[in-house]
């Protein structure tokens, strides 16, 4: 296996951030294409600690395209060392500006989390240790530019010098409800479990059809189904 490696910088990454570090410090890494099945490709992230300014470490953020029936593309990320935070929200289809749904989905080593059809997401890092996760995505290409045309995610999640965490809303946005926070949930149907790595997903390659054909899924690929509430 090989793949491709790239790295964002806080200066890579200022379009999107609450404040600005030493804008040479690399805030994560990225090796795509470490395994591809059909278009569908394997990379793995590491996001290093370190807050920048008061904010969680974190990535650019993006949404993804409709796939030709209709139907915006999923995507599902698996956390190989550390814990993740997932921000995940999703926005009117008239306006980028208008979030209708916002979740943070907090996951442990192990665990899986599905990017549902219409959600955009932002990655963090909410400890002191390196993150490593991997994902699966479909043969599209990101889309970067409405994260940036935001400012970032509806919300700047913050940490204090005692380790409280704040949640700011981003006032690029006209409407944002308040944040709900969840836990992934395994899903049998779609081959995912906790005690299964994200990378045997190949072995089975149907298991990788929801990432492509997810109007097939749609009645599983619901927050319902795939997260429950943090109590």
């Amino acid at each position: 296996m090989s793949g491709k490696f790239s790295k964002r910088t806080i200066k890579e990454l200022s379009p999107v951030l609450f404040e600005l570090g030493p804008v040479d410090r690399v805030v994560y890494e990225v090796e795509r294409d470490i395994d591809n099945i059909d278009g569908v490709r394997y990379d793995e992230t590491t996001i290093f600690p370190g807050l920048i300014g008061r904010e969680l470490p974190k990535t650019f953020g993006h949404y993804h395209p409709k796939n030709p029936s209709g139907v915006y593309y999923p995507e599902i990320y698996t956390v190989l060392d550390g814990r993740a935070w997932y921000l995940i929200q999703r926005p009117s289809e008239d306006n980028p500006r208008v979030i209708e749904e916002i979740y943070l989905v907090e996951t442990a080593k192990g665990q899986k989390a599905i990017m549902p059809p219409g959600f955009g997401h932002v990655s963090m890092n909410p400890e002191d240790r390196n993150l490593k996760m991997a994902n699966w995505i479909g043969p599209f290409e990101y889309d970067y530019q409405t994260y940036e045309d935001m400012r970032g995610s509806a919300y700047y999640i913050l940490q204090s010098p005692n380790g409280e965490v704040r949640f700011e809303k981003n006032p690029q946005y006209e409407k944002v409800p308040d944040l709900i926070r969840l836990e992934p949930k395994e899903i049998p149907e779609l081959g995912i479990t906790w005690d299964a790595s994200l990378l045997d997903m190949k072995d089975n390659p149907k298991n990788l059809e929801f990432l492509i054909k997810p109007e097939k899924y749609l009645n599983l690929l619901t927050i319902e189904n795939c997260f429950q509430k943090i109590i």
